[in-house]
């Protein structure tokens, strides 16, 4: 009888036994090369995926803090602030001259006093550079850099930072230096007319101006006169043209 070679032939294209365990191990160290390989680059992934997360955290800090104002104004907000026209209340503000360009160069957010004179605007601000940052409705206890302020009434005076936000967010201002109650009895009256139709004023003392004055600001507008020229039709027309004229932030 003619003897078979079983273990020792290959049929058409398979492997001997021999053969098979061989590459079975290649495969087997290959798997072991590649698993590791994978959990390395998942290791490293993770970390540069944490790394970059990191990075455009701190990429939006320093865009609230440092910039912070509106992307999404409008053309129309643009000729409001450039608007010099006479017809319209109160003296026009070159606030693009002064700070170098138009909104939103007009309105960063700055962690520090500003001397707006010294910057060639007005006093009290008709813009500019503002803090920002939640305030309670109580000046003598909000967070030091706070703005804007709530809309309102009030009798103790914010800094001009705080409030110079509120011009940004469409609103009227209504500054007063007075020791006169008649006076300030006046302006609360007018003011607190105003708000439920406006709804975007603030009315505040401020003893950083001559004694005897009243002062009206809107974005890139500033009404001053004395006391004595003090009337509801004055500031009503003032708070009827301004207020949401120049809204980047849509309130």
């Amino acid at each position: 009888m003619t003897r078979r070679r079983g273990t020792s032939r290959r049929r058409g294209g398979q492997r001997t036994v021999k053969q098979q365990r061989s590459v079975r191990v290649r495969m087997s160290w290959l798997d072991s090369i590649l698993a590791g390989v994978g959990a390395a680059l998942g290791f490293v992934g993770f970390w540069i995926l944490l790394g970059l997360g990191g990075i455009a955290a701190i990429i939006v800090f320093v865009v609230l803090q440092s910039g912070g104002s509106s992307t999404n104004f409008s053309e129309e907000d643009l000729a409001a602030e450039a608007d010099d026209s006479a017809s319209l209340p109160g003296e026009y503000v070159a606030l693009r001259e002064i700070y170098g360009g138009p909104y939103p160069e007009t309105a960063g957010h700055v962690r520090a006093q500003v001397d707006y004179e010294a910057d060639g605007n007005t006093n009290p601000p008709a813009g500019g550079p503002h803090w920002s940052g939640g305030c309670t409705d109580d000046p003598t206890t909000s967070p030091p850099f706070c703005g804007p302020a709530q809309w309102g009434i009030y009798r103790q005076p914010w800094e001009p930072e705080t409030l110079v936000h509120n011009l940004e967010h469409g609103g009227v201002v209504v500054w007063y230096n007075s020791a006169d109650q008649s006076v300030r009895d006046e302006l609360e009256a007018i003011v607190t007319d105003k708000l439920p139709d406006a709804g975007l004023v603030v009315l505040a003392p401020y003893p950083d101006m001559e004694e005897g004055t009243v002062a009206l600001t809107s974005w890139s507008r500033i009404d001053t006169f004395p006391v004595a020229d003090l009337t509801a039709e004055r500031v009503n027309a003032f708070i009827d043209a301004h207020v949401r004229r120049f809204n980047p932030e849509h309130f």
